[in-house]
């Protein structure tokens, strides 16, 4: 695996740039956002939970998802199964 990035790097450093910001991505929506969301169901108020479940339900809030997990993942091509 190290000598296929190695030569990755090499030939097309633009490649291991988008691996690198995909991955980040990946790890760092998901967590962040239920790490936010725990926080607010600690919080007294029931003012700032009904705000939340607004944000996650709102339209924009789920196309920028959408397209952070479309833009961030690998697609593989579908085996034809016989």
């Amino acid at each position: 695996m190290e000598l296929i990035l190695a030569q990755l790097s090499e030939s097309a450093p633009w490649l291991i740039k988008v691996i690198f910001w995909m991955g980040l991505l990946r790890l760092m929506m998901k967590p962040v956002m239920a790490a936010v969301g725990e926080i607010i169901k600690l919080t007294p108020t029931q003012k700032d939970d009904e705000f939340w479940a607004k944000v996650l339900d709102h339209k924009a809030y789920k196309a920028v998802v959408f397209v952070l997990d479309y833009v961030a993942s690998i697609k593989l091509p579908k085996k034809e199964v016989k």
